[in-house]
């Protein structure tokens, strides 16, 4: 019990300790998400400001340079003055005006705006009627930019085309940097309590965990040790019965000892698994306790039973089961010693169990016990010879017995008959087989 107890202990702490460091886990992925999320958010919002600056400063400085009577007129002096507009502002790379249709009417800066076909962007830019921004992808050691398309309007407000403004991609970090870093630390500040915040708790539970375990395995040692006192002293009550049932009748002095070695000798030679033949051993011990209760008229009869005495003398074994399942560790041993007295062939008792329906530690102890029956001299029967009583067994095949056990049996009685043999049987005789 304290071996089982340390190793529930063990297993919760490993919970505890898995829990803390899955919620580690999940808190640096939480906080990795949620910066980046803000981070996207941020940098959002920077494009949106830069679109709206760069929307004040066409409106300002570029559409009053080129427009005169509702058009766009770009003459010498207009373009003189965008190049000045483009060198004063601080961080635009390059200037471009587009026609609605698509004609590139003037453009500046290092980084000329690509020309040919219509760029979508101009046909957004008219259709939206308000500036946008989009950051490039920066190609292999290129810096990021920020291409703002905003339109060009008359005094009336209509658009008569657009404006390219590419400006720095430094305008994104100086926005975003900032209130990047405080996110950061506001994030690795929170998510780092939380955290603590639950170690300290996982380790209020462990220590918890340990001062209990310790007062229960204290505690439970005297009912452990009461309870095997107990067991043991049912167990010793049973053993003392089942020798008070023999001891009642002279002739079967020694039975179950002899249906157990029988029985052991069989299960081995069927390969059963070491539960099953203990099962087996303990069942065979115990499988008449139910007789305590027979009146000796009936148990020590030396005539054949009349139907009623018959009756009477079938229920040891419901009574045997009922016994032995008061002690919780002979639990296995129940079905062998309620069902041995079952047949193959379905005539048995108590159930009327037929074929694979019997237990197969029944139908060993019921050959067992058979043929300790047949070799040992009772009140109204005297033993059989060896040979008849091997002739009977296998009669029974398929009939009264498991042919499975029958063929276990022979093959005990070929190779080792000393383990079958009667105790009193001299040891050089052999089973005609």
């Amino acid at each position: 019990m304290r071996a089982y107890r340390s190793a529930g202990l063990v297993r919760s702490l490993t919970l505890l300790r898995t829990f803390l460091l899955a919620s580690a886990g999940i808190l640096a992925v939480g906080a990795l998400t949620l910066s980046g999320s803000l981070e996207r958010s941020l940098r959002a919002q920077a494009l949106e400001d830069a679109a709206r600056g760069v929307g004040v400063l066409v409106d300002a400085a570029v559409a009053p340079a080129i427009v005169e009577g509702g058009r766009l007129m770009l003459t010498p002096r207009a373009a003189a003055r965008l190049r000045r507009t483009a060198v004063r502002t601080r961080d635009l790379r390059s200037l471009a005006v587009w026609s609605p249709r698509g004609q590139l009417l003037f453009a500046t800066g290092a980084r000329r705006p690509r020309t040919g076909a219509r760029p979508p962007e101009l046909r957004e830019t008219l259709a939206r009627g308000e500036p946008h921004a989009v950051a490039s992808e920066p190609r292999s050691g290129a810096p990021t930019v920020v291409d703002v398309w905003t339109p060009v309007r008359s005094a009336a407000g209509r658009p008569l085309g657009a404006a390219q403004v590419t400006l720095d991609g430094r305008v994104l970090g100086s926005a975003v940097a900032g209130p990047q870093r405080t996110i950061w630390l506001t994030i690795v500040l929170v998510f780092g309590a939380l955290w603590l915040l639950l170690a300290l708790l996982v380790r209020g539970a462990s220590l918890r965990l340990r001062r209990q375990n310790a007062e229960l395995a204290a505690r439970s040692g005297d009912l452990l040790a009461t309870a095997r006192e107990l067991e043991q002293t049912l167990l010793e009550t049973i053993e003392t019965l089942n020798a008070a049932v023999e001891a009642r009748d002279p002739y079967t002095a020694g039975h179950s000892q002899r249906v157990r070695r029988v029985a052991l000798a069989v299960a081995r030679e069927l390969g059963l698994p070491a539960k099953t033949i203990g099962a087996i051993g303990t069942a065979a011990l115990f499988h008449d306790i139910g007789k305590i209760g027979m009146p000796d008229s009936i148990l020590t009869k030396p005539g054949p039973l009349s139907p009623a005495e018959a009756a009477i003398m079938r229920e040891h074994v419901v009574r045997g089961a009922e016994i032995v399942a008061r002690i919780s560790s002979l639990q296995h041993a129940v079905p062998a010693i309620r069902h041995h007295h079952e047949r193959w062939d379905g005539l048995g008792y108590p159930d009327g169990l037929s074929g694979e329906e019997i237990p197969i530690e029944a139908a060993v102890i019921a050959l067992a016990d058979a043929w300790d029956a047949m070799t040992t001299d009772r009140p109204y029967a005297a033993a059989l010879e060896l040979n008849e009583a091997m002739l009977q067994i296998r009669a029974g095949r398929e009939k009264q017995f498991n042919p499975a056990v029958v063929d276990a049996f022979w093959a005990v009685a070929r190779r080792r008959p000393a383990e079958i043999l009667p105790p009193a049987a001299p040891a050089a005789v052999v089973v005609a087989v």
